[in-house]
């Protein structure tokens, strides 16, 4: 069973994927239970049509997330157009500890992703405040940059999206570092394929693909609901996906005490494994500044 605790739209949309792939039973708890209820409603409605014959149940009560195998928070303030995913920090920090203490009271043996922004900051807090190893708690961030990455690379190049390759590392947000060097097309290294400028270009769209939908419509939904569903699918069918997610280093990478994008082996048991790449000088340079930017702003949290 998976928990979503967050009905909003990224919720929803999150836990309907869910069920069009078949992933699991969810249950969806938000505050406004009425929320909750309709959304799982609506969807056990259309259950027949996706031939899912599970169960999806909206509650505002904790206890309902007991057993669960996996719990999902995205409970919190979302971006608006004229703020940073660091601008969040301070309001969504109280918001995810009351809702941690939550998670470790009913589901104190579940695997825990983290959703709400900055998510590698609330990955972080929510690693200090269950007591959970940090293989059993991870920040879904760099998946959905990897996506917009790889989409960026196959428009340019007219080719299919399902042929890209590629990872992200880093901040989920404007310090993050697409690893261009490693980014392929059925593997082919892109920078066979792409002058500079256009590589540059893709790079830099990357980046702030998440604010020109914010900016155009207010919100992102679907992507991050769908990189929800699949790294929901990872842990569930225990696939050892080979992901970039937000996990708490020590001493990989030459980091520690921070909570950072890099890529990881997901399963069964959580991060299984992370992988340790060799960087580039200057790609080295750069997830540094990451690492400081995100280690700054847990700092002036703590403040």
């Amino acid at each position: 069973m998976i928990t979503i605790i967050g009905a909003g739209k990224v919720g929803s949309a999150a836990a309907f994927d869910i069920l069009r792939y078949k992933i699991s039973d969810v249950v969806l708890i938000d505050l406004n239970e009425n929320q909750a209820k309709g959304e799982a409603l609506d969807m056990m409605q259309a259950a027949p049509a996706i031939e899912f014959d599970g169960n999806i149940r909206g509650t505002s009560d904790f206890k309902e997330m007991r057993g669960s195998e996996l719990v999902i928070i995205i409970a919190g303030l979302g971006r608006r157009p004229d703020m940073t995913r660091i601008d969040l920090m301070n309001t969504n920090a109280q918001i995810v500890k009351s809702v941690v203490k939550e998670v470790v009271k009913y589901a104190p043996d579940c695997k825990l992703m983290m959703v709400t922004n900055p998510v590698d900051i609330m990955t972080y807090i929510a690693f200090k405040e269950s007591g959970f190893p940090r293989s059993r708690l991870f920040g879904m961030g760099n998946i959905l940059d990897t996506m917009r990455f790889r989409t960026y690379i196959a428009n340019e190049l007219n080719v299919s999206r399902e042929d890209t390759r590629a990872l992200v590392i880093g901040e989920h947000g404007d310090s993050m570092v697409p690893l261009v060097e490693y980014a392929s097309v059925s593997g082919i290294p892109i920078t066979n394929l792409l002058t500079k400028e256009q590589i540059e270009k893709i790079v830099c769209l990357t980046v702030t693909s998440g604010s020109d939908v914010i900016q155009l419509k207010g919100s992102t939904v679907y992507a991050p609901a769908v990189v929800i569903a699949i790294t929901a699918d990872a842990i569930l069918t225990g696939r050892n996906r080979v992901m970039s997610v937000s996990t708490c280093l020590d001493g990989e990478y030459g980091f520690s005490n921070v909570s950072i994008g890099v890529p990881v082996v997901l399963g069964k048991y959580g991060v299984e494994k992370i992988i340790e790449l060799e960087l580039s000088d200057q790609t080295r340079e750069r997830f540094g500044k990451s690492v400081a930017i995100i280690k700054e702003a847990i700092a002036a949290l703590k403040s």
